[in-house]
């Protein structure tokens, strides 16, 4: 009786036991689920704030010279290496609508690839979701609310915007000349026009909130706002460049693949010379 009274004892000590277990890692579980969709959310918040419009619509006009200059040597190159001789030029119609054609083709890839953005929402998350903990996530989302916040925001984007622009500025593949891409630039021109600083900004020690964002030790766990600007400026903006000249690559293997379709046009010139 005694035997059985402590077995039942330590069975009933058990199951309590293992029941609290299982409470707490129930608990701890939720917890850490809870957290991690908080960074999340605050990532997420982040990114939402942000307006990419200076990158994107930057980036869409270099890529879509890339587009016509590929096109025309494209057009070039094959038509001299079909024995076209130096007379297929600019200058004739057949050549000029080979290179729409080969442009055309190219447009399809950067519609598909660039233009909504939606590369660009995911590099941005990817890396502010690697490089800041939840709670600086929500220190950054949160500032961004607040009046200096998106001032300082707003200068963020603004300059990302000329680093994209002087990215193929610097390696010279910008020509500004380019008679094809004239839509774009003037679209990139107004968007510009709204966001241009129009006065001189400075923080105070007075205004605390934007002062400490910027005027504080990056490798401080406490002061994420230069570790973020150093995170866009250089690793993120690397991430873009690369995916930009991804997308170049995709144009001209769309442009090579169909090299084909431009016999039409080689015949027609062959056919205008007799």
């Amino acid at each position: 009786m005694r035997n059985s009274l402590s077995k039942f004892f330590l069975f009933s000590c058990l199951m309590i036991g293992l029941s609290a277990f299982a409470q707490v890692s129930s608990e701890s579980l939720d917890s850490e689920e809870e957290m991690i969709k908080l960074k999340q959310d605050a990532v997420q918040a982040i990114v939402d704030a942000h307006d990419p419009t200076l990158i994107l619509r930057g980036g869409e006009l270099m890529v879509r010279q890339q587009v016509v200059k590929a096109a025309k040597n494209y057009a070039l190159k094959w038509g001299r290496e079909r024995g076209l001789g130096k007379e297929w030029w600019r200058d004739k119609p057949e050549f000029e609508q080979a290179v729409e054609h080969l442009i055309e083709i190219g447009d399809v890839v950067l519609r598909d690839e660039f233009t909504s953005g939606d590369w660009l929402t995911a590099i941005w998350t990817e890396y502010t979701a690697n490089n800041f903990t939840g709670e600086q996530a929500s220190y950054i989302a949160e500032h961004f609310k607040t009046e200096h916040g998106s001032i300082q925001r707003g200068l963020m984007e603004w300059y990302l915007g000329e680093t994209t622009l002087f990215y193929y500025t610097f390696t010279d593949r910008w020509d500004y000349r380019l008679e094809e891409t004239r839509k774009e630039l003037e679209l990139l021109q107004k968007e510009a026009a709204k966001r241009l600083p129009d006065e001189m900004i400075t923080w105070k020690a007075g205004e605390k909130e934007a002062y400490t964002f910027i005027a504080c030790s990056p490798d401080s766990d406490f002061c994420p706002g230069p570790k973020y600007w150093k995170m866009l400026a250089i690793p993120m903006m690397g991430a873009v460049f690369r995916y930009m000249e991804d997308t170049t690559r995709k144009i001209k293997s769309a442009m090579e693949a169909e090299r084909d379709s431009l016999e039409p046009f080689f015949n027609a010139f062959e056919q205008s010379r007799e």
